[in-house]
């Protein structure tokens, strides 16, 4: 007989959503994930001049904000038929590339480390360490939910490892808001940057405006390699079982991204059936069968036989997992599969473990990559080439960029200054669209088969592992 286990809401993630299993013989037999709330922004947008999404669409997310507005206005530049200057570009990137650091960051430690960790262990201190003692006193009275209602799981316990852990989880939000403080600098705001237009960057960038930058990299850097990097290799030396867990189809999708004079730092591609092919998008379509939307895109929220409000995208018929772990393996990242090899694995493979590793890596690769960028920037060459943001343009643009989560489209069809029809493609809505046509959703698919050790009304940790290590954003998928 089946054990029913629902999580509904999944905590620690972006957005609303739900999880149906069934478990049969200690494993998963039947899994359902779903969205749960209607978010509407493209139809939002309709009826509205082009230049509008370079904002709007930014808010879509509280989290991954600035990757919407770097692939919209991408969009735009195409209807406007104009690019960039090279400090422009390079401003962009710089802008991208470090929240995306900060992203990996947030996931790793303040929403993926409570499934491994049980930080109330870091609690009783009474050494010479200020942090910890501030840290311990803060665990011991705030009757947060590191003290309460832990999901049943094996966790690391043991007080030093626990206090190691804690310490960097708190670091992280300090070095997130410093990030942000960088990102201000040249976005003009953090949250939602405002200089960010059609065009380039409007922002007004001096050698101090720089050197502040710069410092905001080099403090998330240094966190980076000296504590992000080796507790994820930690995670993974400890539960390695999850090198053979949420395993999805093991299809891959990429775009190219980060481009520089010295090459790009992530390839376009799709892997299916173990080969690389070029990207086709006219091989994506978004399927509803399992969606409450209607055939002209609008909510239906009894349509029939549909359980989630996200969409369903398939790659000439496949389900494709997008990602960190499907840039690595779409660029054959030899630096990612020798730390592989150091840890037991002989290749690159949808899994848990393997996608917590290349989000750490990927990070290391962003800041290198960033600080070639920082010195690539001309002080007092222009950053922004002029457009009239009122003109009535009517064409059509594309967007094909990259956020912490994966791959990202943003499609813009304009008439007469007027936005006709607007698509978003997101990381999660490739990674958590639901089972169409009887083929499971990729996460579905990572989900069915986990082994389930422990489980109660809370739900299953095992599953939870899983469900975030993809870093699900149903904000975004929902849109």
């Amino acid at each position: 007989m089946s054990k029913l286990l629902t999580v509904d809401p999944l905590t620690r993630i972006e957005g609303h959503m739900s999880v149906e299993t069934a478990v049969e013989s200690g494993k998963v037999s039947e899994v359902r994930i779903a969205g749960n709330m209607y978010r509407g922004f493209e139809r939002m947008l309709l009826g509205r001049h082009p230049v509008d999404s370079a904002r709007i669409a930014q808010r879509i997310c509280g989290v991954c904000h600035e990757v919407h507005g770097v692939s919209s206005v991408m969009a735009l530049e195409q209807i406007f038929g104009i690019t960039p200057p090279a400090n422009g570009i390079i401003l962009r990137d710089m802008i991208l590339g470090l929240h995306i650091v900060t992203d990996h960051i947030l996931h790793f430690y303040n929403l993926c480390l409570p499934d491994y960790v049980n930080l109330s262990s870091a609690a009783g201190y009474n050494g010479k360490d200020r942090d910890l003692r501030n840290i311990s006193d803060w665990l011991s009275s705030s009757g947060t939910a590191f003290m309460q209602n832990r999901t049943e799981g094996n966790y690391i316990k043991d007080k030093d490892s626990a206090r190691r852990f804690a310490l960097n989880y708190f670091e992280a939000i300090k070095i997130r808001s410093q990030a942000a403080g960088g990102l201000a600098i040249l976005g003009a705001k953090v949250p939602f940057i405002h200089a960010l237009m059609p065009g380039g960057i409007t922002t007004e960038i001096t050698t101090d405006a720089l050197m502040k930058y710069y410092r905001a990299l080099d403090a998330t850097a240094e966190f980076v390699s000296s504590s992000f990097m080796p507790d994820v290799i930690e995670i993974a030396q400890r539960f390695p079982e999850y090198f053979d867990i949420g395993e999805a189809y093991n299809t891959f999708y990429a775009h190219q991204s980060f481009n520089s004079a010295k090459g790009d730092l992530f390839t376009q591609g799709v892997i299916a059936d173990g080969e690389k092919v070029d990207f086709d998008y006219n091989k994506v379509k978004e399927l509803i069968g399992s969606s409450y939307y209607k055939a002209d895109g609008s909510p239906d929220e009894n349509a029939e036989g549909a359980y989630s409000w996200i969409k369903a995208p398939r790659y000439d018929g496949i389900p494709l997992e997008t990602g960190p772990i499907a840039r690595a393996a779409v660029g054959n990242d030899e630096e990612f599969k020798s730390l592989l090899r150091r840890l037991g694995q002989k290749s690159i493979k949808s899994s848990v473990m393997g996608r917590l590793l290349a989000r750490a890596h990927e990070s290391v690769m962003l800041c290198n990559y960033l600080y070639g960028r920082t010195e690539e920037y001309v002080i007092g060459k222009p950053a922004i080439r002029a457009v009239d943001l009122q003109a009535p343009v009517s064409g059509e643009g594309i967007g094909f960029s990259v956020a912490a989560r994966g791959a990202l489209v943003h499609h813009i069809t304009a008439y007469k200054g007027k936005v006709t029809d607007y698509k978003m493609i997101v990381p999660s809505t490739w990674n958590f669209g639901p089972t169409v046509d009887g083929r499971l959703g990729v996460a579905e698919k990572a989900v069915l088969g986990t082994p389930v050790n422990y489980g109660g009304v809370s739900g299953s940790i095992e599953v939870g592992r899983v469900i975030r290590s993809f870093d699900p954003c149903t904000a975004c998928s929902i849109h």
